[in-house]
């Protein structure tokens, strides 16, 4: 199909005269009423060339993907039926906007000789539902600037720069129906995983789960995010697209339930340096310990702790400084160890069995460098970062979620900021671009006129 529109432009300078602003203003003010010009003319020529193939004997194979509808009085059956006559258009006009501002047009309407039914093929031939009044590209455009700002800023930016007027309600409840997948896992050695907590429709209190992913070089790609679900569902979703032991580590605070439930897709978990010492303090707190007794028990195990991993690349590090590295761990390890005796002896049995879960989870990033020379974190201060951010936004965006809301605008952040790709591809899938319409400029010629 081919289709030919022809403008003509008049340009007026009574006073000979206009400076780069007045001329580049000029320009798009018009440039708005030519793409809805532009985009009805398309359209309109589209709609009845459909029905002229329609209700034409112009064949199967012309009518192939045209004209599917259920039989009359029949919500699921196909009808048969392929010889249609005009039915006349819509009362009403269709409004639809997209990221160029609003178009309308009158939908013409067909009716099929076999079964009676009256019905409007262009909405399906433009792959439009009964009443989308926006194009996935408007959707696009709306959920990116609300991901990045507030409902109320995002709305007025797009009014402003876009010229899309959509307000704060509408912007609402446009980006709450994206409803982005988990992504898929990489080939990356760690996993990271954290959780807090945002403030719920109601006034509750609702619990915000993160999982992502961590690379050699520092880069992160989120994996999922998840509110108001268990660790236990989570794991069921992730397994679906990772495999037990994928990863090298996993990297928690600590929290018994991800230990449980994520910890079978590493080989190893690492607990995070920083929350090891103020948790201590929790634990012997619950022994009834003086608060000079948590900070001296505190101060101790994070010197204990405090074994780093030298500055240069493995293969630059000799053999015995590899030893050395070994005995410092085993030393360490060695003294948290005692430091567990001494409170078994005190009867601190809350901060024995803290030690009792943490030791054999303190130095896995150390053993991992040294069998693979693969450097990974020490803390969780990355995911808890980016978890705290999450939050920040979802405060900023809008308040009081439901915990789908939480969800979905949780994974548009987070995709939309670290997973590039996966969002390109969740917007190409979804407004189906396959390059089958091509605009080109045939001619731009220009005359004075008197």
């Amino acid at each position: 199909m081919n289709i030919r529109v022809d403008f003509e432009f008049e340009v007026k300078m009574p006073e000979d005269r206009a400076n780069a602003n007045e001329i580049f203003y000029a320009s798009g003010k018009i440039m708005k009423e030519f793409n809805k010009m532009l985009l009805e003319q398309i359209i309109e020529a589209y709609q009845e060339q459909i029905v002229d193939i329609l209700c034409t004997r112009s064949g199967l194979v012309a009518k192939k993907g045209l004209g599917k509808h259920t039989i009359k009085g029949e919500k699921s059956k196909l009808c048969r039926g392929r010889t249609f006559t005009r039915s006349g258009y819509w009362q009403d006009e269709r409004c639809l906007r997209g990221e160029f501002g609003s178009m309308r047009f009158r939908p013409a309407m067909i009716q099929c000789s076999k079964c009676g039914k009256r019905f409007t093929p262009v909405l399906a031939a433009l792959e439009l539902e009964a009443y989308q009044g926006k194009t996935d590209s408007l959707l696009r455009m709306v959920t990116e600037s609300v991901a990045e700002t507030s409902y109320r800023r995002g709305a007025s930016q797009l009014s402003v720069l876009a010229g899309v007027p959509v307000c704060k309600s509408t912007a609402h409840q446009w980006a709450a129906s994206v409803d982005l997948p988990m992504s898929k896992s990489g080939s990356v050695p760690f996993l990271a995983a954290d959780g807090t907590g945002f403030k719920k429709q109601g006034g509750s209190r609702g619990s915000v789960n993160l999982v992502l992913e961590l690379g050699k070089d520092g880069g992160v790609r989120p994996l999922g995010v998840w509110a108001g679900t268990s660790w236990e569902a989570m794991s069921k979703e992730i397994k679906q697209t990772v495999k037990d032991g994928q990863y090298k580590l996993l990297l928690c605070d600590g929290e018994r339930a991800i230990d449980k439930w994520l910890g079978k897709f590493a080989e190893k978990t690492n607990r995070g340096h920083w929350h090891l010492p103020r948790e201590l303090k929790y634990a012997l707190w619950g022994d009834d310990t003086t608060f000079e007794e948590r900070k001296d028990a505190s101060e101790s195990l994070r010197q204990l702790i405090a074994v780093e991993i030298p500055g240069e690349d493995i293969e630059a590090v000799k053999e015995s400084e590899k030893n050395e590295l070994h005995q410092r761990i085993r030393e360490a390890e060695k003294k948290v160890e005692e430091l567990q005796q001494d409170f078994a002896k005190k009867g601190y049995t809350k901060a024995v069995t803290y030690l009792e879960n943490a030791k054999g989870r303190i130095f896995n990033h150390l053993h991992l460098w040294l069998e693979t020379g693969i450097i990974a974190p020490h803390t969780t201060s990355i995911v808890e970062n980016i978890i705290r951010e999450l939050v920040r936004r979802l405060k900023k965006i809008g308040w009081n979620w439901s915990d789908e809301g939480a969800t979905r605008m949780g994974r548009i952040v987070m995709i939309r900021r670290y997973d590039n790709s996966t969002w390109e591809k969740y917007w190409r899938d979804k407004m189906n671009l396959r390059d089958r319409c091509k605009i080109s400029i045939v001619k731009c010629e220009r005359k004075m006129v008197a």
